[in-house]
């Protein structure tokens, strides 16, 4: 059997000397192909976990690998970020200077694509998504969820194994929300998009196929969600 696209085992992380602990032994495994939402109140760890299996953080203690491999033993943790995981948040992050086209094209100067092949594919993405006719729009021009709707097609320009989203409804009104909600689910169906999404939001929560809650710093429920 092939290993886990990612597993945690025992992972403790604490800020300020110690005073604050974030995570306490929290361990998880994430199959390819899998949609789970981690769920639980604030600060119990949720933000934190995310991070360190984004490889944006490292763990004080506990390990970490992809299909097999330490994190640690990793050449690049830039390059593994960029070619094998997206990234999707709150607050959008994107480059406000920025057309949407050229803001999905940022993460591909990783890859030996041309400059036309860069352009075609965040066309592309960006059609994916139905933000096509605002591809030249900067974001303070576009809607909160054409915002995201761009940082989702950012996300998935480099093909990434792995979708990491923290709270990507949270900064959008419910009818946004929705969109942006059916958006990943068809991502997820037909694509086979690994999916992991931190939400307090009970209808993200409901989409996934399977939920984590935590509460803190340890996970102390992983389900099949209810109504798969």
């Amino acid at each position: 059997m092939s290993p886990a696209l990612v597993s945690a085992t025992g992972l403790c992380r604490s800020f300020d000397g110690g005073e604050v602990q974030a995570l306490s032994g929290a361990s998880l495994a994430l199959q390819a192909g899998d949609f789970v939402s981690l769920t639980g109140p604030s600060g119990c760890g949720k933000s934190t976990l995310l991070q360190l299996i984004g490889a944006l953080d490292r763990p004080d203690a506990g390990a970490l690998h992809w299909r097999g491999e330490d994190y640690a033993q990793l050449p690049d943790l830039g390059a593994f970020r960029a070619r094998r995981l997206g990234f999707v948040f709150q607050s959008f992050h994107l480059m406000p200077t920025l057309s949407a086209l050229d803001n999905v094209q940022l993460p591909m100067f990783e890859r030996d694509w041309t400059r036309a092949e860069r352009r075609e594919r965040a066309q592309a993405l960006l059609a994916a998504v139905g933000v096509a006719h605002r591809q030249d729009k900067r974001p303070p021009q576009l809607s909160g969820g054409e915002r995201q709707r761009v940082a989702i097609a950012r996300a998935l320009a480099n093909e990434p194994d792995l979708l990491l989203a923290d709270e990507p409804t949270g900064s959008l009104d419910s009818a946004s929300a929705e969109q942006v909600l059916a958006l990943l689910h068809a991502l997820h169906t037909s694509h086979g998009l690994t999916l992991l999404v931190v939400t307090h939001d009970a209808a993200v929560a409901a989409q996934a196929a399977r939920t984590i809650r935590m509460l803190d710093g340890r996970i102390v429920d992983d389900r099949a969600t209810a109504w798969h």
